[in-house]
Formats: structure tokens, C-alpha cells, sequence
């Protein structure tokens, strides 16, 4: 739609109007003026008086913050009280003024901000300075302001926090009453996944409205944690539904507000257990799971997608996941063998790694804590069978292969059903465990691996209104066996 913008001034002396004359607004209809007169074409058909608003204020160019952002190296120097400079382990020029330990970066948590040059709070609209009328109206005719009832809400909520949050634990409270609008509807999406049905479309239609809330949200953190949430999803081969999409863009706002070095001093705005974003406070522990989630998400997307992953591990300055979120800890564990069989049998030749324990870490992996979570259960076979099928030798036929092979197909499929709703990775397993057996068919075994396939098949047939990689899958090894 054509952009307008309001005058007092008569027709031939103005520009084309936004909200148009009183009687256009009323009407809904476009405001076109005519030449050399003092109406607008719809008032001189009717033959009606045609009356202009007063002239909106002149809003901001987005230019402006450019050039207001120039001052902020001489503000950030001018509030240094550092009389000496000593190491320097930063490429950017201020760094030489700038630095009192060879950690430069953790330098702004002296100013409040995350790095000396960036993400000034004085500088950087907030999300409620940045969410203007014209948006707000815009985000209301598509409906993405609408929320379920309250009890749904608390449903949808519920469910989150039981079967997504132990692994995803991007949030510090349930309280849906003081969440932003694009967190909470990320939620929603995450949790409608795992509610009885068919529910892709319902999904795809969360995720829509999660896009558009998206132009709304300026809070950094509040965008990470929900770009987490979002990756969950995945519909079709490309495009902005994969979720390998918003795992970039979580991983890039990571370094961007400084959780990749949050170790360096105390990782908080000094004489604080916090920091301070938008107007908001975030604490340390949260701030630390956010980036090992996201860590996650990226070794297993750069699995999934057969990708290359984003962080270099040898860049990063960060603590471990706490004991008390015992189920993210062996997440991480296990994505770290995603990684290590990633860098040995999936890099380009050149670039693979010597890894001679790799097999025995694999086979002997296990909670630090308690039994085996059985979505933990589902991502370790998933690992293994990465691992495996690269020894598959048609010629040597190693037995010990197949038989792992074979065990780690049924640890799959005796895990139940709501843990392959987490993440697509259950279902690339399931195709896993598919190609794999199509391998084995002159084998003796025959019966077994004929209703280890039925039950994926059966499996695959479940999670097709779940998973678009489900339905697709089915297509690829059951429509093309059967043939006309």
C-alpha cells in the first residue's frame, strides 16, 4: 500500500495522506486527490466538504540514530577511569585506550553495557520507543495481537514447561501476565507441537504470527529467547520455516550482546549478579543457559541441515551449565559428541579430525545424575547412528556394526511418542534407522528387520501431521517401494 503523510495544507499544495480526509477514514477508502482543487475525488463525487487532520508530527528518520551512534567511542573514552593501558586482545582501534586486562570486551561491563562500543542503552531504542501506531494497527489487522483465553494459555504453558523447558530452559518464570508478546506466543508454538492432532497447520499459522511479531521486538535477549523457540519448528525444505533460519540469527545475537565471553570478569555489570537490557534485568544463570542452548540447537541443526556449525568453541569464554538444570548439562554432553563425529566422519576430508576414542565416548555415555531422559535416550541413538553408518562396509560386513545398528534402531522405537515432538531430530533418526535397514536385507535376520521397518513406517505415519520431514520421508520410503 502506498505510503502517505497528513497535511493541513489544500490538495495542490500537499503531499498524498496517510489516514486521508475525515470523510476517506470513515469510508475506509483511499484518499486520491485531484488537481488544481480543494477536494479529494471520493468527496467530489459526493459532493461533500473534504477535511484535512492536523499535520502528523515528523517522525525520526532511522538515519538519525546513525549519526547520533557517532558519539559513542568518545562517550565510552571520556567515562574511563582506566589511567594505564595494558594488554590489548582486541582488534578494534579504541582497544588501545580501552583495555585493562587482555579480555577487552568484558571492559563494558564497567559502563553497563555489554561491550564498550556497542548496544549503548542511551542509544539503542527500546521496544516501547520503537513500537509505533502505524505498527501497532498494522500488527492488528493480521491478527497477531490476538491471544487464546487464559486457560489456554496456562494449558499451553503447562505443557511447555513440562516436556520442552528441562532442555530449552531459555525462560526464568512461568508468568505468561509480564512476558513480552513475541516470547509468548514462541512458547505457544513450542508447546502446540506436543497437543494431541494434527497440528502442523496450527503451528505454521503460531509461526506466522510469531514473523510478524517480530517487527515489534527490538529487547535483544527477548529475540534470542525466542529465536530458540521458533527453531523448534520446521515446515517444508527452505526458506524462513526451517528452523536452521532463526538458529543463525540466536547463535549471532549471542555474540552480538556478549554471552560467547560472559566468563571474562564477573559476567555482569560490575558490583551486580546481573545486567541491565532495555530496561530489564537478566541474571547471569539465564544468561549462561541461553548460550548452551543455543550451542545446542547448533550442533544438532549443523547435523540435521548438513551445515557447518557457527561457534568455534576455541572463541568462546563462558561457564558450564549449573547443576541445577541437570537435563540441559547432558544436553550439552551429548551435543558435543554431535560435534566431535561432525569434525571426524562429516567435514571435508581435509579438515577431519583424529578422534580414536569417539566410538568408546559413544557407547559408554551417560547422565552424570539419574536415569537416561528418554528424549536424552532418542539423541544418543541418533548419535550413534551418525556415527555407525559411516562404518557400514558392504564388503567386510562387520558384525559388530550391524548389531549396534540394530540395538540403537530399537532404542529408538521404544521411545514413546511425545519425545519425538521436541525436535525434528527424532525424526531423522527414524529415517535413519529406514536407510540403514534397507542396507541389511540379505542378512538371515529378515523377519526382525521387516517389522523394525513396519513399526517406523507405523511410527512416521503418527508424527506425519507433526513433522513436514515425516510426511515427506513416508513419500520417499514407502510411496516410492510401492510404486504403480
Amino acid at each position: 500500500m502506498t505510503q502517505f503523510v497528513i497535511t493541513t495544507d489544500q490538495p495542490t499544495k500537499r503531499k498524498k495522506t496517510s489516514i486521508a480526509c475525515s470523510n476517506c477514514r470513515k469510508l475506509h477508502r483511499k484518499c486520491i486527490t485531484i488537481r488544481n482543487t480543494t477536494r479529494c475525488e471520493p468527496c467530489a463525487t459526493r459532493n461533500q466538504d473534504c477535511k484535512w487532520t492536523t499535520e502528523r508530527p515528523k517522525q525520526p528518520s532511522r538515519f538519525e540514530r546513525f549519526k547520533e551512534e557517532e558519539q559513542i567511542y568518545s562517550t565510552v573514552i571520556s567515562n574511563s577511569t582506566n589511567g594505564k593501558s595494558q594488554f590489548v586482545c582486541s582488534t578494534h582501534p579504541i582497544a588501545s585506550f580501552l583495555s585493562t586486562d587482555k579480555f577487552l570486551c568484558f571492559d563494558g561491563d564497567k559502563f553497563g553495557l555489554f561491550n564498550p562500543w556497542k548496544n549503548a542503552p542511551t542509544i539503542e531504542p527500546g521496544s516501547e520507543d520503537g513500537y509505533s501506531s502505524e505498527l501497532r494497527e498494522f500488527l492488528k489487522s493480521q491478527g497477531a495481537l490476538v491471544l487464546p483465553p487464559v486457560a489456554e494459555q496456562r494449558e499451553l504453558m503447562k505443557v511447555f514447561m513440562e516436556k520442552v523447558y528441562p532442555f530449552y530452559p531459555v525462560i526464568e518464570n512461568d508468568d505468561i501476565r509480564d512476558m513480552p508478546s513475541l516470547l509468548l506466543n514462541a512458547i505457544f508454538l513450542a508447546a502446540t507441537r506436543c497437543l494431541p492432532g494434527d497440528v502442523r497447520e496450527r503451528c505454521q499459522a503460531l509461526f506466522e504470527r510469531c514473523k510478524l511479531l517480530e517487527l515489534a521486538e527490538n529487547n535483544k535477549i527477548v529475540l534470542l529467547q525466542s529465536y530458540l523457540l521458533m527453531s523448534i519448528h520446521e515446515e517444508g525444505i527452505n526458506g524462513s520455516s526451517l528452523s536452521r533460519e532463526y538458529i543463525v540469527k540466536a547463535c549471532n545475537l549471542c555474540g552480538d550482546v556478549g554471552l560467547t565471553t560472559l566468563s571474562g570478569s564477573n559476567g555482569t555489570v560490575q558490583d551486580t549478579q546481573h545486567r541491565v537490557y532495555d530496561k530489564a534485568y537478566y541474571g547471569q544463570s539465564l544468561l549462561n543457559r541461553l548460550f548452551w542452548v543455543s550451542y545446542c540447537c547448533d550442533r544438532l541443526s549443523a547435523a540435521t541441515h548438513s551445515r557447518e556449525t557457527f561457534f568455534d568453541t576455541k572463541d568462546v569464554f563462558i561457564d558450564d551449565v549449573s547443576d541445577e538444570f541437570q537435563q540441559l548439562k547432558n544436553f550439552v554432553s551429548l551435543a558435543k559428541l554431535v560435534e566431535r563425529t561432525l569434525h571426524r566422519h562429516y567435514r571435508p576430508p581435509a579438515g577431519r579430525s583424529i578422534d580414536a576414542t569417539l566410538g568408546e565416548d559413544l557407547q559408554n555415555w551417560a547422565p552424570e545424575q539419574g536415569d537416561v531422559h528418554p528424549w536424552l535416550g532418542l539423541l544418543h541413538s541418533y548419535v550413534c547412528m551418525l556415527y555407525l553408518r559411516c562404518k557400514i562396509d558392504p564388503v567386510a560386513w562387520d558384525q559388530n556394526v550391524y548389531g549396534s545398528i540394530h540395538k540403537h534402531a530399537k532404542n529408538t522405537l521404544a521411545v514413546d511418542e511425545i519425545w519425538f515432538l521436541v525436535f525434528v531430530v527424532g525424526v531423522h533418526s527414524l529415517l535413519h534407522v529406514l536407510s540403514s535397514l534397507s542396507l541389511f536385507d540379505r542378512d538371515s535376520t529378515h523377519d526382525e528387520e521387516t517389522a523394525l521397518k513396519t513399526n517406523v513406517v507405523n511410527l512416521l505415519k503418527k508424527l506425519e501431521g507433526k513433522w513436514w520431514l515425516a510426511a515427506a520421508g513416508l513419500k520417499m520410503f514407502v510411496d516410492s517401494t510401492e510404486g504403480p
